[in-house]
């Protein structure tokens, strides 16, 4: 399998499993299916939340997904970001160890290598590295999901075990940057 069809999984089951696969995971969809969101500079909106990104490095790219609010792919290493929202009252139910742990449906052999709290704009958050496959290809990924009013929002990070490393260092920027308006 290609570094590029590894990736599109990526997002695609990343995207998959924070907007609706299962009845639970459902409740990561974003906040309106008629309302994709827009981002303006570092600034993501919809109907129903607004928050600011924190910024990447130029080889992380963009990509166009349907279902979620924002996913890059750095092509250097094969990595995978996301950024999703969710903002429905009846979702605050929910721990933050369960809200993170959906997040890997269809990732299959999973393990928590580490679990910490953390505080990401203000408020608590959950902070998990993972290990697992994906068509038996071994995936390494970290998760952070936070409330902030009745918005929950979760951000991953994905890539071979062997290339973790070069990108976690982004992805902790980029959630640390993280404000919800």
């Amino acid at each position: 399998m290609t570094k590029f069809s590894i990736s599109w999984i990526l997002i695609i089951v990343l995207c998959l499993s924070s907007c609706g696969v299962t009845k639970f995971v459902g409740y990561y969809a974003t906040a309106g299916s008629d309302d994709p969101g827009e981002l303006e500079g570092q600034v993501f909106q919809t109907d129903d939340t607004s928050y600011k990104i924190g910024t990447l490095p130029a080889s992380w790219e963009r990509q166009n997904i349907e279902g979620g609010d924002l996913a890059f792919k750095n092509t250097q290493f094969d990595g995978t970001m996301t950024v999703n929202s969710t903002c429905k009252e009846k979702k605050k139910k929910y721990s933050l160890r369960a809200l993170s742990e959906s997040l890997l449906i269809g990732i299959n052999d999973k393990e928590a290598l580490s679990r910490e709290e953390t505080t990401v704009d203000g408020v608590p958050a959950l902070r998990t590295i993972y290990t697992g496959t994906l068509n038996k290809v071994p995936l390494k990924i970290a998760t952070v999901v936070l409330r902030k009013n009745i918005c929950i929002y979760d951000f991953t990070y994905a890539s071979s075990p062997e290339h973790f490393d070069l990108g976690i260092v982004d992805f902790n920027n980029f959630v640390s940057q993280f404000r919800g308006l």
